[in-house]
Parts: C-alpha cells; sequence; structure tokens
C-alpha cells in the first residue's frame, strides 16, 4: 500500500503538550505521542512508498529520500473564476481554532500580533472557536468580530484585504494557506504557516516576529489590494501545484 501522511501526528502532540495548560492536558497529550508515534511507524516501515504534505515529515518520520515524495495540495482541479469582492474586513482569519496546533497561532495573533495594529483596523475570525476564547478576548479588543462558521468559506476570504496566515505548531501542510494562495490574496505568513509549500507567491509577506507581522500588514493594508488585483499569482500558484501532483503521484504509484 501507499501511506498519505497527512501529518505526523507524534510531533504534534508533542508540541500541544508543550503548550498544555495543565498537567492533565500534558499527560494526555504526551500519552498520544507515544502511540501515535508507534502507528506512524509501522505504516511508514510496511508501506512501499510514503506521501507526505511536507518535506520535513518525511524526515522526522525517519524516511530515506527514495521512499516518500511531498505531495503538493491544491483545494479544487478547476480554478474559481475571477471574482471582484466588497472588502468588508482589513483582516480576515479562518480555521477551526478548537484544534490546538491552531489555537496556539490564534492566542500569538491576538495577544502579541493585534496590539501592535494600527487603530481601527477591523478583524474578522470565522470558524469553529472555544467559548472560553471568545469571552477572553472580546473583553479586551471588543471590536473584534468572532464570526463563528460561515456558510462559503471563500467569499469570506475574498471579502478581507489581507489574510494573516499564523500558524505557530503542528505538521502537514496548512489548506487554509493553499486556498488563501489560490485565490491570489494578499496576505502575511509565518514560516511555520508555509510548511510543505515549494513556490510561494510575490504577494505573501513571511514574518516571524510579532513586530515584523504586524508592520508587514500595516504595508500591505496601504496599497489596497485585492483578489482581482492578484488574480494571475493566483493561476500561477494553482497550475504550478497541478503539475507537480500529477509527477509524484506518477511515481508513487510506479513504485506499487
Amino acid at each position: 500500500y501507499i501511506f498519505i501522511a497527512h501529518n505526523v501526528e507524534y510531533r504534534s502532540a508533542l508540541e500541544n503538550a508543550a503548550s498544555a495548560n495543565n498537567m492533565i492536558e500534558q499527560f494526555l497529550f504526551k500519552r498520544d505521542a507515544s502511540l501515535f508515534e508507534k502507528l506512524e511507524s509501522r505504516l511508514c516501515k510496511k508501506a512501499r512508498f510514503v506521501f507526505t504534505f511536507a518535506e520535513d515529515d518525511g524526515k522526522i518520520l525517519g524516511l530515506p529520500d527514495a521512499r516518500f515524495s511531498v505531495l503538493p495540495l491544491v483545494t479544487r482541479t478547476e480554478r474559481l473564476p475571477a471574482e471582484k469582492t466588497e472588502k468588508i474586513y482589513d483582516l480576515g482569519l479562518i480555521g477551526t481554532w478548537s484544534w490546538y496546533p491552531n489555537r496556539i497561532g490564534l492566542e500569538w495573533f491576538l495577544g502579541e500580533v493585534k496590539p501592535l495594529l494600527k487603530s481601527g483596523t477591523t478583524i474578522a475570525i470565522a470558524g469553529d472557536t472555544p467559548q472560553d476564547i471568545i469571552t477572553y478576548w472580546k473583553n479586551i479588543y471588543p471590536d473584534i468580530s468572532f464570526l463563528g462558521r460561515v456558510d462559503d468559506a471563500t467569499a469570506f476570504v475574498r471579502s478581507s484585504s489581507v489574510i494573516p496566515l499564523i500558524s505557530r505548531s503542528g505538521t502537514g501542510v496548512q489548506l487554509k494557506t493553499i486556498e488563501t494562495f489560490e485565490l491570489g490574496m494578499p496576505c502575511v505568513a509565518t514560516t511555520h504557516s508555509l510548511r510543505g509549500i515549494a513556490h510561494i507567491p510575490e504577494n505573501c509577506v513571511v514574518a516571524d516576529t510579532p513586530e515584523h507581522f504586524a508592520a508587514a500588514i500595516g504595508r500591505l493594508l496601504k496599497k489596497n489590494a485585492c483578489a482581482m488585483d492578484n488574480q494571475s499569482n493566483g493561476e500561477h500558484f494553482h497550475q504550478s501545484q497541478m503539475d507537480e501532483a500529477d509527477r509524484v503521484i506518477k511515481h508513487g504509484l510506479a513504485r506499487l
């Protein structure tokens, strides 16, 4: 069989343990890490070939170069047509914030980046969000819009001027990063948000410190960029991902 390693689950569990708020959570995440490591080791050992979504994941799993390839992702085989969308928010973030690695990134953004942004910057956060996060941060920043699950994630992304990609932990590849690039959206991304992506579009700024991240957001907002203006970036990214995926899949299937 071919094993598709969506993440390196044991590594993600160890990162979760390191960020856990109490000893019980820490214990549970460490137990998960132990179980996942044994399972992933067995799956890799018995597989004829392994696909990962990031180069580092293959190395973490202990795979030699000849036994794995990085599989580029797209969110759809046909690109969405160009569409000019009214900008409602300056910044739009979307994700499953109840998932611990995503929560770590959101807490970092709200706690360390948000205070450095220009006053009046509008921020909307979409997706499943734990109530304790909403209650805590709404008390500090009443102007942040927590939207919960939205009917159309693509429409939400397009309604924002700039997309912050804020991953700080976890393995695998971020689908929100892939979709942002496919839509040609201006974005600021942590290095961790870009794992598994070989070609970074021109309208993506990489920043890892709160100061650099906030400054990059300010510069992009001044440009008043929109998805239509950057459509060519999205088309190029989508096509390069598709072409590389075709090549890599053929290579993996040949190993069977």
